[in-house]
């Protein structure tokens, strides 16, 4: 997590306000790290959403975000990845 943002206040407004469902770190990581659940099949559609409704989530938490950002980022991605 960027410095000053509580990984757990993060997990809790995605899925509050985006319904957006992550998981946080364990141990010394908890509330410094979220992690993207990939239980089963994930598209890259829920890859998007899921960094969609981060920059979003960060942004409503204060931390400057320039949107789309990752999303365009994880999109170029898969498309260097299709064959």
């Amino acid at each position: 997590m960027p410095a000053g943002i509580d990984g757990t206040a993060v997990i809790k407004q995605m899925r509050q306000r985006y319904g957006i469902t992550i998981a946080g770190g364990q141990d010394h990581l908890k509330g410094k790290i979220i992690r993207v659940a990939h239980i089963g099949y994930v598209s890259e559609f829920d890859i998007i959403t899921a960094i969609s409704g981060l920059e979003m989530t960060l942004s409503d938490l204060g931390y400057g975000v320039r949107p789309g950002a990752g999303v365009a980022s994880a999109q170029a991605t898969f498309a260097g990845t299709r064959a």
